[in-house]
């Protein structure tokens, strides 16, 4: 069963289109069947001693267990900030047709062969 544990992870970025190219390259990789954006929202934080306060752009990532490390990879690789957030939770509840979709969306899609 753990293979079949969704996640939903959260991180933020610094505008809209950064946020939405991250959702879309999430989605594209096959790492997260969904990525969402909102935003603006208003952070408020002490960064290098300093207390600050910016906009920023929410990005909901949801995946399958089985991607966590993967996604833990690709943020580390492709986040512009050097300490990005990133939390992620267990979903403890959804409805099957959604866990199978889910599930089903971050599949490598199948190659089919040319026939000779």
């Amino acid at each position: 069963m753990p293979q079949k544990k969704i996640f939903v992870g959260w991180t933020t970025l610094d505008s809209a289109p950064s946020a939405d190219r991250f959702a879309v390259a999430l989605v594209a990789t096959r790492l997260a069947a969904c990525v969402l954006v909102d935003g603006p929202v208003t952070s408020h934080y002490v960064w290098q001693g300093k207390q600050e306060c910016a906009k920023e752009w929410r990005v909901w990532i949801k995946f399958p267990a089985r991607h966590a490390r993967k996604i833990n990879t690709w943020l580390s690789a492709n986040h512009p900030y050097a300490t990005p957030q990133w939390l992620a939770v267990e979903a403890a509840t959804m409805t099957e047709p959604y866990r199978q979709w889910v599930l089903g969306n971050t599949r490598k899609p199948a190659t089919t062969r040319k026939k000779k």
